[in-house]
C-alpha cells in the first residue's frame, strides 16, 4: 500500500458519507453523516463551535463544552436532513 493510499483510505473513513448541514436555530454549520437511523457522526470546526447556541450558553454558564453531550437544535437538524434526503443514511 502506497503512501497515496492511505492518505486516499484515511479521508474516505473521516469524510466518507458526511454532507454539511447548518444548524436551524444559529446556522452554525458542521459535517454530518449517519451510518444508520440510530448513529450519527459529527465533525466539528472551530467556526461552528463558535457560532452554536447551545455551546456559547454553556460557556457563559462556566460549563465545560465536554459536559454538553449535543445541541438539540443541531440534532433536529441532522435527522431533518436525513428525513429529507440531503443527508444520506449509509
Amino acid at each position: 500500500m502506497t503512501r497515496a493510499d492511505v492518505v486516499a483510505e484515511r479521508r474516505a473513513y473521516l469524510e466518507g458519507g458526511l454532507a454539511d448541514v447548518a444548524c436551524w436555530r444559529c446556522g452554525a454549520c458542521v459535517r454530518a453523516g449517519k451510518r444508520s437511523p440510530q448513529q450519527t457522526s459529527v465533525q466539528w470546526t472551530v467556526r461552528a463551535g463558535r457560532d452554536c447556541a447551545t455551546l456559547a450558553a454553556a460557556d457563559a454558564a462556566g460549563r465545560p463544552r465536554a459536559l454538553v453531550p449535543t445541541c438539540p437544535d443541531l440534532r433536529d437538524s441532522i435527522d431533518r436532513a436525513a428525513r429529507e434526503g440531503r443527508l444520506e443514511v449509509a
